[in-house]
C-alpha cells in the first residue's frame, strides 16, 4: 500500500514537472499520438493549438462520447490547427469547409461517428469571421472533432501553441 501511494506521488510530480516545462500529451486520434511542446508565441493562422473548449451541450456530448482529450490535466482539452481567423471568409456545408474561397482537403462533414451515432454539422455560409473568432480543423484526420460540427470559437479558448516532440501512430 504504502509503495503505491509513493508510486502515485512520483508519477504526480513528474506530471506536474512535464506541465511546467510545457510538454503536453495527446491521445486523441486527431494529431499524432504522443508528445508535444508548448511554446510561448501568439496563435496565428496555421498553428497547432491546445484549447480548453466552453461549457457548450455539444463537448458535453463530445466528452461523453470519447471524442477527445488531452491527458495532462483533469479537463479534457482539444488539440486542433487554426485554419482561419479575423477577417477570413468561412463556409461550411455539406461539402466541406472553405477559407477565403479554398475548400479545406478532408474537410466534408460525416453523417455519423465511428460508433454510427449521428454527427450535425455546423452550417455558416461566407462568414467573416469577428476579430477574436478562430476555426479550428484537424489537417491529419478527416474523422476529427472539429469546427465542421461545433462552429467557431473564440481565440481565447486557446491555451497554447504547439509544436510536435515525439509522436507515434
Amino acid at each position: 500500500m504504502r509503495r503505491s501511494a509513493i508510486g502515485l506521488v512520483v508519477v504526480l510530480l513528474l506530471g506536474c514537472g512535464a506541465i511546467a516545462l510545457g510538454l503536453r500529451y495527446n491521445v486523441s486520434r486527431s494529431f499524432p499520438v504522443g508528445l508535444y511542446l508548448a511554446v510561448h508565441k501568439r496563435p496565428e493562422k496555421g498553428d497547432l493549438v491546445t484549447v480548453n473548449p466552453p461549457p457548450w451541450p455539444i463537448f458535453e456530448r463530445a466528452k461523453a462520447r470519447g471524442y477527445f482529450n488531452v491527458a495532462y490535466s483533469p479537463v479534457s482539452h482539444l488539440m486542433k490547427r487554426v485554419a482561419a481567423t479575423a477577417g477570413d471568409r468561412v463556409t461550411i456545408d455539406s461539402g466541406g469547409v472553405e477559407v477565403n474561397g479554398i475548400r479545406l482537403a478532408n474537410s466534408a462533414p460525416m453523417p455519423s461517428d465511428r460508433s454510427g451515432r449521428p454527427l450535425q454539422p455546423y452550417a455558416i455560409k461566407d462568414y467573416v469571421l469577428g476579430p477574436n473568432e478562430v476555426l479550428l480543423m484537424s489537417d491529419y484526420n478527416p474523422a476529427s472533432f472539429d469546427s465542421r460540427y461545433f462552429g467557431l470559437l473564440s481565440a481565447r479558448t486557446i491555451e497554447s501553441v504547439v509544436h510536435p516532440l515525439l509522436t507515434w501512430d
